[in-house]
């Protein structure tokens, strides 16, 4: 079996502490040494599969066609949740069928799932409490080959997707938002995007105030550098949202808020 040069990215909520990312690299490499293995993120919130869904939604459009997405954060591994082959984007994702490729499924036009179920490109013995190791790893390993995704198992029609926040516009001058996730700084990015508010998309037309967590916030800007420190202000993030940060502090635990938490936009 000749190797095959791939890209292989996995995303975990295993930390680095143990030697569970490991494993799941050498059962890769070990099956296709011509990999190139890139870490997303092994530090998502343990069980949090809302967390996981936005990293790997954020990360995966920067890689190259054919590219192998691995995404383990996984509460019910062991249960009768299915494992999934996601084919999107020119890209492929393999995974736990509980939610985390939700937001894949949401912006891509076109896509094609299959259930995992052919057992035979499973490691063996296959552990009930580590599939990222037993079933997911070797799966991308074997789909690294080129083997086509209808034998790993049937089409797939159905997948488990979570419930991803939406605006909701309750009266002309209030917006019903949501946080989509807490970035390493302490950031809070919304799913607010610029354009959703007058003050970035027309400005000098209406003024705005968020409130979070009983705090009104009432300065928007451009940059970091913009705000005082200890100030608590918005920005436009990398991720085209807007954020709400702290500069030199966290805004998340100023505020405590975590993702999924409702926050309001009152237009003035």
């Amino acid at each position: 079996m000749a190797n095959t040069t791939r890209i292989v990215t996995l995303l975990s909520d295993f930390g680095l502490r143990d030697h569970y990312v490991a494993a799941m690299k050498g059962v890769l490499l070990n099956l296709n040494p011509g990999l190139t293995l890139v870490d997303i993120s092994h530090q998502i919130p343990p069980q949090d599969v809302f967390t996981g869904a936005f990293t790997l939604w954020q990360a995966y459009g920067c890689f190259p066609a054919g590219t192998i997405h691995v995404a383990v954060v996984d509460p019910g591994v062991g249960t009768a949740r299915r494992a999934i082959i996601l084919s999107a984007g020119a890209q492929w994702f393999v995974a736990p069928d509980n939610g985390i490729l939700s937001y894949i499924f949401d912006r891509e036009e076109s896509w094609a799932a299959y259930e995992i179920t052919a057992d035979h490109y499973f490691r063996k013995p296959v552990s009930s409490t580590f599939h990222g190791r037993d079933v997911f790893a070797p799966v991308a390993g074997w789909l690294s080959h080129d083997i086509p995704a209808d034998k790993f198992g049937p089409q797939l029609t159905d997948p488990v997707l979570l419930k991803l926040p939406v605006l909701t516009r309750v009266k002309d001058a209030l917006i019903q938002a949501a946080v989509l996730a807490i970035d390493g700084f302490g950031n809070i990015v919304t799913n607010l995007k610029p354009e959703d508010l007058p003050v970035y998309s027309a400005p000098g037309t209406r003024s705005c105030r968020i409130l979070a967590a009983q705090k009104e916030i009432a300065g928007f800007y451009r940059t970091f550098s913009e705000g005082k420190p200890g100030e608590i202000f918005v920005v436009p993030g990398s991720s085209g949202y807007l954020e709400i940060v702290m500069r030199q502090g966290s805004a998340a635990a100023a505020l405590n808020l975590a993702p999924g938490a409702l926050i309001g936009v009152i237009l003035n």
